[in-house]
């Protein structure tokens, strides 16, 4: 299947794929333990933004901007990338770094920014998702597969691209059939990001081995540059999970009135390592022969 005909497949798919997750979006599952609207404000920032007569809340503002930030400069990226449309590695990989910061940015709309106004506001309690954080997950998983299109085409022989390819395909496919179930019959572990994270954690992996393999035959530099992005990748989601689970975020609020979350430390390093990915590893995809 060329090209152009993958695009509109997609294109189409993502439509209706999004239209399904709003018609259907959750509506009983809601945040454990259960907070009440009127609660939910009292142990986190946010500002009362008032145009007008209408005012709304913007929840955890710094971590809003840093979001912000992050979409923007991976879009970016992405269409730094895009600038070599006739270059297939270059192309799927502005793809995907085009819809990661889309991702990034419907996440920071709900998990940030407007998630009270998104899953709190009237309700009697905080619901446990919103049609944007369900559209992250989708549009970040096509990015992924885009992604692994990407590598396959930058450092595999020709005859060897389809293994990774259609692996990307499938998951694509598989994982977007899993989140339209999770949403339809509400069920909270298939619509999940701990999920999301365990379904896309093997194709990383395999791009790491492929990258390991290829670098041992030919010593090249793209494939060392794409070594150590996989593990400043692995180290960025570590340091998420540490932080997350000693609990720091509440002790620093509590005793310095300071608000850095786990989040705050996965978006930074997320800016950091997109920026290696923008020195290093992009130059060496667009000197890379389309394979």
């Amino acid at each position: 299947m060329i090209r152009k005909e993958v695009v509109l497949l997609y294109s189409a798919l993502t439509l209706i794929t999004l239209i399904l997750l709003g018609v259907f979006g959750p509506t009983t599952l809601l945040q454990e333990p259960n907070v009440t609207s009127e609660t939910v404000l009292s142990d986190i920032p946010y500002w009362t933004i008032a145009i007008g007569s209408a005012s709304f809340i913007i929840i955890f503002p710094s971590e809003t901007i840093i979001v912000l930030i992050l979409g923007i400069q991976i879009g970016l990226l992405g269409m730094f990338f895009l600038k070599k449309t006739q270059h297939a590695p270059s192309f799927w990989w502005g793809i995907a770094m085009v819809l990661w910061g889309i991702g990034t940015l419907l996440a920071g709309a709900s998990y940030q920014g407007l998630g009270y106004e998104l899953k709190c506001e009237g309700q009697p309690y905080c619901l446990f998702t919103s049609w944007f954080e369900l559209s992250y997950l989708y549009v970040t998983a096509l990015s992924i597969c885009s992604l692994a299109i990407g590598v396959a085409k930058s450092v595999l022989p020709k005859d060897k691209q389809r293994t990774l390819v259609y692996y990307g395909f499938m998951s694509s496919i598989m994982y977007t059939g899993v989140l339209i179930t999770g949403t339809i019959l509400e069920i909270r572990f298939l619509i999940s990001y701990e999920l999301f994270t365990l379904f896309f954690m093997p194709l990383f992996l395999i791009m790491f081995i492929y990258n390991i393999i290829y670098f041992k035959k030919h010593r090249d530099a793209l494939n060392k540059s794409l070594i150590v992005a996989w593990v400043l990748f692995l180290f960025v989601n570590v340091s998420y999970y540490v932080y997350y689970f000693l609990g720091l975020t509440q002790m620093l609020y509590q005793s310095h009135n300071i608000w850095f979350s786990a989040n705050d430390v996965l978006h930074v390093a997320l800016i950091f390592w997109m920026a290696y990915i923008w020195l290093k590893v992009k130059p060496l995809v667009h000197d890379v022969k389309s394979l």
